[in-house]
């Protein structure tokens, strides 16, 4: 008989079901492959939906059932919360905790699936004024010399030999797939929750220069194909025999040519990830990173950007992004004045 544990606050019996919607797959798709990292997350996002349920915060209490829904969140709780960790908890594991929180709101704002009070702009700003160690473990600062080599997962699948057409488990229909999701996530900087949303008709079969779509908020935008997506969007939909309207769709010998999920789109990034030994924490969120810093980068007006990325409050993309085009001014002062030194 398994012994039977108890949720560290409260004292109640430690549910069976994880603690939050999306955890599963979260661990999943932030690259966790360490056995000891995912169980120390899972304790982190365990002890915020214990402290949440003990402490009646955010309208959560103990009567809520495990998985909780994140809808209820906002800015000023997990703040709240950050506070609590720092006065009862040891520097490292508050490090680690927060990670944790953070990586798992991270995951849902890629699903699009991140509360309307969750302001990442504002939450980043608050955590700069108070740092631990350092306000994000892997935050955009933290991993963007390593997104540079996002480009590579494009060339990767490219070069791909693609295999015969009629192969019975329709590996070269995946493939063709793959290659049109990887240069759309690269084209458009979307979410990968708006991506997978896209009907053929969308994209008029690959021809589109740009795509409407219904984004965060329920607020429609246009995700912007270029040509850098139309040549592998036609070549895949050229040898498409299904019926249905999705862009993308599984293509296994017993998926039934369903949408393709947000989860197996992550996959696809995640096995190019794996392939070329890039940094293990890269997903497909980073194509949007990656997108919004090279185009700030080449001087794109920050205004400009945020209608790119779809962020209702130019606030969030100054937030998340200045931080790393302040590291790369000042990096090239200091170059510059020590050249001519």
């Amino acid at each position: 008989m398994r012994k039977q544990t108890l949720l560290p606050i409260s004292k109640r019996p430690l549910p069976t079901e994880p603690a939050w919607l999306h955890e599963t797959s979260f661990l999943l798709e932030a690259g966790i492959h360490s056995a000891k990292t995912e169980t120390t997350y899972r304790a982190g996002l365990r002890l915020f939906a214990d402290w949440l349920q003990h402490f009646g915060r955010a309208g959560y209490s103990s009567k809520n059932s495990w998985p909780l829904s994140p809808d209820g969140l906002d800015t000023a709780v997990i703040l709240a919360y950050r506070t609590w960790l720092i006065a009862n908890r040891a520097q490292a594991t508050v490090t680690t905790y927060m990670a944790a929180l953070l990586g798992y709101l991270n995951y849902l704002d890629g699903m699009d699936a991140l509360p309307e009070a969750v302001q990442p702009g504002k939450l980043q700003r608050q955590l700069a004024r108070r740092p631990i160690e350092r306000s994000q473990v892997e935050g955009v600062i933290d991993l963007d010399e390593a997104r540079q080599a996002m480009p590579q997962i494009l060339t990767y699948y490219d070069a791909l030999p693609l295999p015969p057409q009629n192969d019975r488990y329709n590996r070269r229909l995946s493939l063709l797939r793959d290659r049109a999701l990887v240069h759309v996530l690269y084209a458009t900087a979307a979410r990968i929750s708006e991506v997978v949303s896209l009907n053929r008709s969308s994209v008029d079969n690959g021809y589109a220069k740009f795509a409407m779509v219904v984004g965060k908020g329920n607020k429609p935008r246009a995700l912007h194909l270029r040509e850098n997506a139309g040549p592998a969007i036609r070549a895949y939909l050229s040898e498409r025999r299904d019926a249905n309207p999705a862009l993308f769709v599984a293509h296994s010998r017993n998926a039934q040519a369903a949408r393709l999920t947000v989860t197996a789109a992550h996959n696809v990034v995640k096995k190019g990830v794996k392939a070329l030994g890039l940094h293990e924490a890269l997903s497909a969120h980073d194509f949007r990173h990656f997108r919004a810093t090279q185009l700030l980068r080449a001087g794109m007006p920050l205004e400009v950007v945020q209608e790119f990325l779809g962020h209702s409050d130019i606030s969030t993309t100054r937030g998340i992004y200045a931080p790393v085009l302040g590291v790369q001014v000042v990096s090239e002062w200091l170059d510059n004045i020590e050249a001519s030194g």
